[in-house]
């Protein structure tokens, strides 16, 4: 969609100008014989639209291009085992419908249920935070994946405040960002998950639980056990 958007051809798939322009039937020009007023053999002309129909096709020739380089930019997008789906589409929106029928149904199904998951994960008070919100990041990039439109970002900012941890340590950092979230929303410009994420993660950076600080704590402790006591201190590194 991306790429056929910046060619500037998405109006041809599924955009205001995806139907093809109108060319009639030809109607072809042809001779009867009658009889005049008076009595007369005469030969009448009954006109046709060839005219029509050739300026038609004329001014549809632009589309026309158009269509069959987007046809031809979705088509080099389909893998070889799924060329059979869109064999018989004659125009770019053709072809963009039948690939939407084949993938759209478990692609939507599947993003539902991962929205299911990230709407129903509370991080309870007694839940660690920190796995909390790794779950949290790789659920929306998997909802991302399956349908990019099923959740926008600001939701999924918003979310993350809602469902994040309700241990007492954490109420400062909860009630600032719940404020952050109402004054968005206020203002009309709603707060971002990276915004959301990036308070967090300090957070636990303060609260010396962050993966990193974790990490090097262990590799202290481990290190720690083959010194003598009077050495068990972070300068024994």
């Amino acid at each position: 969609m991306l790429d056929l958007d910046a060619a500037g051809y998405w109006r041809y798939v599924d955009g205001p100008e995806f139907n093809p322009p109108y060319i009639p039937d030809l109607r072809a020009s042809f001779q009867i014989q009658g009889l005049d007023s008076t009595g007369a053999a005469v030969t009448v002309t009954v006109p046709g639209n060839e005219a029509d129909v050739e300026v038609a096709k004329k001014e549809a020739e632009v589309w026309l291009a158009a269509d069959k380089k987007a046809h031809a930019v979705i088509v080099k997008a389909v893998p070889v085992e799924k060329l059979y789906v869109v064999r018989d589409c004659k125009s770019a929106h053709d072809t963009w419908l039948a690939l939407k029928n084949e993938y759209e149904p478990a692609n939507a199904l599947t993003a539902v249920a991962i929205k299911q998951q990230i709407i129903g994960y509370q991080c309870g008070a007694h839940d660690n935070p920190v796995h909390w919100r790794q779950v949290m990041v790789q659920l929306f990039q998997k909802l991302r994946d399956a349908d990019p439109f099923m959740m926008p970002d600001t939701e999924f900012a918003k979310h993350l405040v809602t469902l994040m941890t309700s241990a007492d340590e954490w109420r400062y950092c909860r009630d600032s960002l719940r404020d952050k979230v109402r004054q968005g929303e206020f203002m009309g410009r709603p707060i971002a998950s990276s915004v959301v994420l990036q308070r967090l993660k300090h957070e636990e950076v303060e609260m010396k639980i962050a993966p990193s600080i974790v990490s090097i704590n262990t590799l202290l402790t481990g290190k720690g056990k083959s010194l003598p006591a009077a050495r068990k201190t972070p300068y024994s590194l």
